[in-house]
């Protein structure tokens, strides 16, 4: 038990981390994207539940997450150590995440670049959390 709520508090921990990296630099490495958010006939205004919600997201997510890979590690499959979980997070983002940004895509009107923003930083945000917790969750 112990090891399962270390697991969730480093995913929780990473994502979370990895989301505000990416919400300070993307001023700094693409500024067009930031103003794009202020379209308030594509965007909710961040004020109020929005902002909140896009805080919290990465914590309770991060707990989904880790059980879903300890679940996986106790039904035999090989995910083992930081290499593993990489697979795991590589995997989330695959079948999760990288089909719901491109149905977004096609479906609304939002620049390519916000999406390959988005893209970028769930990818990273999963595949780092899918690393640190197969190093917390260790090899046996």
């Amino acid at each position: 038990m112990a090891r399962q709520i270390m697991c969730a508090i480093v995913a929780a921990s990473v994502l979370f981390m990895v989301g505000v990296a990416f919400h300070l630099a993307m001023p700094l490495v693409a500024p067009g994207i930031p103003p794009q958010f202020s379209d308030s006939s594509l965007y909710r205004p961040w004020t109020g539940w929005t902002s909140t919600y896009m805080l919290v997201h990465p914590l309770w997510f991060g707990v989904v997450f880790a059980a879903m890979y300890q679940a996986l590690r106790t039904r035999g499959m090989r995910i083992r150590g930081w290499r593993g979980g990489l697979c795991y997070g590589l995997g989330v983002f695959l079948v999760g995440s990288l089909p719901v940004f491109l149905l977004a895509f096609a479906s609304f009107r939002v620049s390519g670049g916000v999406i390959f923003s988005w893209v970028a930083q769930s990818l990273c945000q999963y595949a780092a959390a899918g690393a640190a917790v197969g190093a917390a969750a260790g090899q046996d």
